[in-house]
């Protein structure tokens, strides 16, 4: 009889873990998918990668156009995943911009933080209108973006951005950083895996490459203690980077 109860006790921790397994590999799934952006939504062109912050910039606005689309047409788990990932994108550019353009990103991200609390609590309309509100913010400063140059943190606090969660011009996930290091003539460079699926159950990386690039080529969000860190690489095909060894 004890063996009885314990197998039972076993298979049924094996199926709790399954389960959740299965939970977090289906919110990583979500995350890592690319926000789709319906013509008709009426989203500002996307930015090439040659102009990263305007990229962003762009690219954020895209994702919010794309969720308030969403929800004009009743796509509620579309639009919620549009806008998580306009969220991240405007938390790195928060960080990343400065004067004008990071003002406008200040303030579409308080836009996207109170809509995404309503519609958790069930008040599509309202959401609506706050994204409207988000999304004139970023489309208002896309030119300026477009004359910024972002900058490098600081060495000392380049250890703060290994495993930083890296997202593309929309926001959603595209990889993880490795590390920051000091590159040919001392000129930092960013190491990045790209591809793949990264962060499964918070310690799991799976497929994906290495590739180096000018560290000014990424947007560096705040560094945390607390949450995963966010850095931005804002080209739309990851997958055209040079690859190079570890």
């Amino acid at each position: 009889m004890t063996l009885r109860k314990t197998g039972i006790v076993a298979a049924m921790w094996v199926f709790g873990l399954a389960c959740l397994a299965g939970l977090a590999w289906a919110v990583q799934w979500l995350d890592d998918e690319p926000v789709h952006v319906p013509p008709a939504a009426g989203a500002p062109p996307a930015a090439g990668p040659d102009r990263p912050l305007k990229a962003l910039t762009a690219g954020t606005a895209r994702s919010v156009a794309a969720a308030r689309h969403g929800l004009a047409t009743g796509e509620r788990s579309e639009a919620s995943h549009a806008v998580d990932a306009a969220r991240r994108a405007a938390e790195v550019g928060h960080e990343a911009a400065h004067g004008p353009v990071g003002k406008g990103f200040t303030a579409a991200l308080k836009h996207l933080e109170g809509a995404r609390k309503d519609l958790h609590n069930g008040k599509p309309a309202t959401a609506r209108a706050k994204l409207t509100r988000a999304e004139r913010e970023l489309t208002g400063v896309l030119a300026a973006a477009a004359r910024q140059t972002p900058g490098v943190p600081p060495r000392v606090v380049w250890a703060d951005y290994r495993g930083a969660t890296l997202l593309g011009p929309q926001g959603g996930m595209i990889g993880r950083v490795q590390r920051i290091q000091p590159g040919p003539g001392g000129a930092p460079v960013a190491v990045l895996d790209v591809g793949g699926s990264q962060d499964v159950l918070g310690f799991l990386d799976f497929g994906g490459r290495t590739v180096r690039v000018p560290a000014d080529r990424v947007l560096w969000g705040p560094a945390r203690y607390v949450g995963s860190t966010l850095a931005a690489l804002p080209v739309r095909d990851p997958g055209r980077l040079p690859v190079t060894g570890r």
